[in-house]
């Protein structure tokens, strides 16, 4: 049980890293887009083709997102259930004591 949740961490981790990767290359697709369409550098395909990528790597961003979101609702759900019945158990034995 302990080594999934160490995998889980390592994952949420590496997770978050690709996240703040993502961030980082659609601002960059995003600023050399605007520069690149205020200074006339680049033609219209290009900038299609920038829009395409930049409009991709957002809906990315959002889809994983979601899914954090998605699986640690999930997992709070889980771990509810199994938290109560230990708690009874634990009084019922308190209780037996007394």
């Amino acid at each position: 049980m302990r080594e999934s949740r160490l995998k889980n961490s390592n994952n949420d981790s590496e997770r978050s890293e690709a996240l703040a990767d993502l961030r980082r290359l659609t601002s960059v697709i995003l600023d050399n887009l605007e520069e690149g369409s205020r200074n006339r550098l680049i033609n219209p395909k290009e900038i299609r083709l920038l829009g395409g990528t930049a409009i991709r790597s957002i809906r990315l961003y959002l889809k994983t997102l979601e899914e954090d979101r998605t699986r640690r609702s999930k997992e709070k759900a889980n771990d509810s259930p199994q938290k109560i019945p230990e708690t009874f158990q634990g009084d019922q034995i308190k209780a037996g004591k007394d």
